[in-house]
């Protein structure tokens, strides 16, 4: 898993706390995502780190815990994907087949078919990518497929992108993929490393339309937790009641004339005070939001404190603010783009 960037589209959630380890109903992101290689069959999980590399510690014990080999590498500098991927494959000497994917991605697709498809390749192939057609094809490296599933094109995000099919962000690898990174400093996957093999015809693509979703924004975040709360995620997130409008999780003080709907997940150690109306956001632990006030389409930070009848419309505040009482925050954020099924 390639966890090492700053979250800088996720700012100010991010500013105290990897993108990876943002919550996602009752769990982290890496959470989510380690539970599903595990599920795939994954036998070592290793996570590439750098910024704020510590906070990882508590969920790779939670995981060990679980049974499932998680370690960490760090990124003493930043590496790119290619770079950390490149650390991540000296710390699984001897695999043949490796899992790549992205820390801030949630994705439903057949990670086995994915497997199989490289595992049945000729040998000249040495990374399959999962590919799928999104709307906006424009925010995303695109792809054009060839015979045999061969990908003829790899671009890098552009205003005029070649295809509607995208790299979705999931690669299965060959080890000898290692011998074509640089062996040291800075390596992009999508720019230095995917081009080669184009050239190469060594690089094929998965087409598969399921659940997918960049968790890079705070929108995003809030779409996951909504997904989370009806039971639309993948794996075993896949249960629910798809009406539930609200997860109060176990330590989250909710009075009892408050209005928590929309898919709302409420932490523990978070307050929602008398007359108050959370909808389709996200309070985090220790936040208080005061009597009377409305929180639509937001995300609320650690400890912060929303004075009474405030109103936060599409806003994310960061951990420790203040919001006066009767403050207005109206920052609209960028929707987050629909999942496919």
């Amino acid at each position: 898993m390639l966890a090492g960037g700053r979250g800088q589209r996720m700012h100010p959630l991010t500013l105290d706390c990897p993108k990876p380890l943002l919550p996602v109903g009752g769990r982290t992101l890496l959470e989510h995502q380690v539970e599903r290689l595990a599920a795939a069959g994954a036998e070592r999980i290793v996570v590439s780190t750098g910024y704020r590399h510590e906070d990882f510690a508590d969920v790779v014990a939670r995981s060990r815990a679980a049974g499932v080999d998680v370690v960490t590498t760090r990124e003493e500098e930043p590496l790119g994907t290619g770079g950390g991927l490149r650390e991540a494959l000296r710390a699984l000497p001897g695999a043949e087949t490796v899992i790549v994917l992205n820390g801030d991605l949630l994705t439903g697709h057949d990670l086995g078919a994915q497997v199989a498809r490289l595992e049945l390749a000729p040998s000249e192939v040495l990374a399959c990518l999962h590919v799928r057609r999104v709307p906006e094809p424009q925010r995303y490296g695109s792809v054009l497929l060839g015979p045999g599933h061969r990908i003829t094109e790899f671009a890098e995000k552009s205003a005029a992108p070649p295809a509607a099919t995208i790299n979705a962000g999931t690669y299965v690898v060959r080890q000898q993929l290692l011998e074509q990174i640089p062996a040291r400093g800075r390596v992009s996957l999508e720019r230095d490393v995917f081009p080669l093999l184009v050239d190469a015809s060594a690089l094929v693509g998965h087409p598969q339309e399921a659940y997918f979703l960049d968790v890079g924004s705070p929108a995003a975040l809030l779409r996951a937790n909504r997904d989370h709360v009806r039971g639309r995620l993948p794996g075993t997130d896949a249960k629910g009641d798809p009406h539930r409008e609200s997860l109060c999780l176990p330590g989250a003080d909710v009075a009892p004339t408050a209005r928590v709907t929309g898919g709302a997940v409420i932490h523990p150690g978070a307050v929602v005070g008398p007359g108050a109306e959370v909808t389709g956001s996200l309070v985090l632990p220790g936040a208080d939001v005061g009597a009377g006030s409305v929180v639509r389409e937001s995300v609320v930070g650690r400890r912060v404190v929303v004075g009474a009848r405030a109103r936060l419309l599409g806003c994310a505040v960061g951990s420790g603010q203040r919001v006066a009482p009767g403050e207005r925050l109206d920052q609209v954020l960028r929707p987050a783009e629909p999942t496919g099924a």
